[in-house]
């Protein structure tokens, strides 16, 4: 019998997170996600007045290894302008690091024949990516609901049960899969280009496009979230009429430079 189909690599990233409390939610002056260069900077409101605070960088960055010193972690985050207040709060734990995080994708039909039958993986389960986007539960409730459609109208066959559900995962949920891996690949060459000193990789230039438009036009700004938030895969929200002529006609817009440290800044905080 033949096995599933899996694809499992290193995401490359390493993950520093602390979490505070303080007498309400810090505000969101910027993005809650944002990149500085080299790291990106991650922060989550929780409930009773905690958020969490992660920055993450490249594994193999080794300068960067003293944010897992708390006082370190602090001084960067401060020197983020639209982010210092998230750290104002009680400190609830120390910089909690975390590694090694792998990017997963399983298939159980292999060559338009399943390999086993009476098995439905779904979530984590069938495919898993690092956590910086924060998706893994849309992913997974999406998954669910896929789920029930295919109970209802194939449970009585397995063969023809485990093709419906590779079939459904395919379509309706293996798109935004590929696409945080696409995106997670570029921006460690990203990363790793920087802390090289290298001229990073140029962007998927369409991509680029629509993040540049995103800031400028309000339809291109709620499609981008509804990609974003999986409400609408990318093709889809693509190919909407009108949607890439406005993207065309914002062409050559500049990027919004969220105001943060650079390298030798960035060194400089970590003690490096």
């Amino acid at each position: 019998m033949a096995a599933p189909h899996v694809e499992s690599e290193d995401c490359g990233f390493v993950y520093h997170s602390r979490d505070f409390r303080g007498p309400e939610v810090p505000s969101f002056d910027g993005p809650p996600t944002s990149d500085f260069g080299t790291i990106s900077l991650l922060t989550i409101p929780g409930d009773n007045g905690t958020c969490s605070v992660t920055i993450w960088t490249a594994a193999s960055d080794v300068a960067l290894r003293n944010l897992r010193r708390a006082d370190r972690f602090d001084a960067v985050v401060r020197a983020c302008p639209l982010q210092a207040h998230w750290v104002d709060g009680e400190p609830i734990t120390e910089v909690l690091t975390t590694a090694g995080v792998l990017d997963r994708y399983r298939r159980f039909v292999v060559g338009g024949r399943p390999v086993a039958t009476g098995v439905a993986a779904v979530g984590d389960a069938w495919a898993c990516t690092n956590p910086s986007a924060g998706r893994g539960m849309t992913v997974g409730s999406l998954h669910a609901l896929c789920l029930r459609d295919v109970v209802r109208s194939d449970l009585g066959d397995p063969g023809k049960f485990a093709r419906a559900w590779d079939a459904i995962t395919e379509s309706r949920v293996a798109p935004f899969y590929w696409a945080q891996i696409t995106a997670d690949r570029a921006r460690f060459a990203e990363m790793d280009a920087l802390r090289r000193g290298d001229e990073p990789p140029a962007p998927d230039p369409t991509s680029a496009a629509i993040a540049a438009a995103m800031l400028r036009d309000p339809d291109v700004f709620r499609g981008m979230l509804e990609m974003t938030t999986c409400l609408a895969l990318p093709d889809d929200v693509r190919s909407r009429p009108g949607f890439m002529d406005k993207v065309d006609a914002l062409a050559g817009s500049r990027m919004w430079r969220i105001p943060g440290p650079d390298r030798p800044a960035l060194l400089a905080l970590v003690g490096s």
